[in-house]
């Protein structure tokens, strides 16, 4: 397991105790809650629209103490989710955009699977992986990015001056301004580059872990007992490299049969967890090239070209002076601080467009620390996820958490660090494990697989 900084041991923080009473009640077990008047109804497929949002097809939640059932079996039709191949299929697309919007429904409907083998009470690590690939997407697609820098460059004190200067120059030239569409230019070069990582990340990603969902979910659809031997070859299928991955599926299996809705929302989240540090571990050299994109180069190039291209556009003799000027550094002492200032405004714009995670309804500012879920003010956490019992999810919060039992401190402030992020992440999944608004269609629409025209 990578070193992810700091460990330290999670404080257990405080249980839900019954309200006291005349009349001495039996004890009730650990994170209980006042039952729903109503059984859970089976999740209905839903099509075009999302269930959560429109209230229809789920009824009220039922008491979170209850023994878990488990989903009816071969409830999972077939092209209702991506098999390994159609991963494969879907990694493989070169479009970009396309792409991303394929993995993104990808991971809901793996999700959406998965829970119809462990259960919808608990958000699967694909249930998060949806809405992550979907904020991935913005990022791709470079949305409102160049508009928004060249509005907040005309603002910019720091760039306006120096490139005030460059622009007295060229005027002594007779040539006119530098535009600020040059800028914007550079800004969407850049954010080309950056962009470019993001992508490469969000394919990688899928295709190695959605094959895994893929083939969990084949393996053990239509299943009504546990059978140890198939669990066993299952899971020595596992390339040895890759320890984390074995474990959190096999803490998948187990809650599949897990009847303690306490236990079993541990394992869940033990589970996700596991994934999510591999994920993030192999994320580790996309992040960095993203974060450290050649910004200031791409500038440079763009803003010298174009004054090249302005003052060699001029006829002789006018154009001699700004030649002697190029030739001498005049113009490179000229456009450094305007570089450093665009440059400077671009990463952190760049930062505020990167670092957020969509969740339904929104979007969470990764730079911020982690909000608590609306209801959760004072509790923090689920009930089941309140208090935690399991022994090696302990451990593991114990390294991973930096503030244990809270949401202070969790801000990622540095993306590029194993440790932040993990900060982040694990106290994200424990809060959000048991949101069914996780669940959503992620762009209003069902689909079936495999896809038609992959890959394109």
């Amino acid at each position: 397991m990578p070193d992810t900084d700091g460990m330290k041991t999670p404080v257990s923080g405080p249980r839900i105790q019954p309200r006291p009473s005349e009349t001495p009640k039996p004890a009730l077990p650990r994170n209980e809650v006042k039952p729903a008047p109503q059984p859970k109804a089976a999740r209905a497929d839903s099509v075009g629209v999302s269930k959560f949002d429109s209230g229809k097809g789920r009824a009220g939640n039922v008491a979170l103490s209850s023994p878990v059932t488990a989903p009816a079996a071969g409830g999972i039709a077939p092209g209702s989710y991506p098999t390994a191949a159609d991963v494969k299929a879907i990694a493989a697309m070169k479009d970009p955009v396309a792409r991303n919007y394929a993995i993104t429904q990808g991971y809901h409907d793996l999700s959406d699977a998965m829970g119809k083998l462990v259960g919808d009470d608990n958000a699967n690590w694909a249930t998060f992986g949806t809405w992550a690939s979907k904020q991935a997407g913005v990022s791709i697609r470079g949305e409102d990015m160049p508009k928004i820098f060249t509005d907040v460059l005309k603002g910019a004190g720091g760039v306006m001056g120096p490139l005030g200067k460059v622009d007295d120059f060229l005027r002594k030239l007779g040539l006119p301004s530098l535009p600020l569409g040059d800028l914007g230019a550079a800004g969407q070069k850049a954010l080309a580059r950056v962009s470019e990582e993001i992508a490469g990340g969000n394919q990688f990603v899928f295709n190695e872990i959605g094959q895994e969902f893929a083939r969990f979910v084949d393996t053990f659809k239509g299943d009504t007992k546990p059978d140890p031997a198939k669990l066993q070859k299952y899971l020595d299928s596992f390339p040895k490299d890759k320890p984390l991955l074995r474990e959190a599926f096999g803490h998948y299996a187990q809650a599949m049969t897990e009847k303690d809705p306490n236990k079993k929302a541990e394992l869940m989240l033990l589970a996700n967890n596991k994934i999510g540090l591999h994920e993030q571990t192999q994320l580790t050299p996309y992040v960095e090239r993203a974060l450290n994109a050649p910004v200031k180069e791409i500038f440079r190039d763009i803003l010298k070209q174009s004054v090249e291209g302005a003052i060699n556009g001029l006829p002789f003799p006018a154009n001699l002076a700004g030649k002697a000027a190029l030739k001498s550094g005049a113009v490179d002492a000229l456009l450094n601080p305007v570089v450093d200032g665009v440059a400077s405004v671009f990463r952190g714009l760049a930062t505020e467009h990167m670092m957020k995670l969509a969740v339904p309804g929104g979007a969470l500012k990764i730079g911020n620390d982690l909000p608590p879920p609306k209801g959760m003010e004072s509790t923090l956490f689920p009930p089941h996820l309140r208090t935690i019992q399991n022994p090696e999810l302990k451990a593991l919060l114990g390294k991973l958490d930096h503030s244990p039992d809270s949401l202070k401190g969790t801000a990622a402030k540095d993306w590029s660090k194993l440790g932040q992020r993990m900060d982040y992440i694990i106290d994200l999944f424990r809060t959000r494990q048991s949101d069914p608004h996780l669940f959503d269609q992620p762009f209003g629409r069902a689909t079936t697989y495999p896809l038609p025209n992959a890959p394109r």
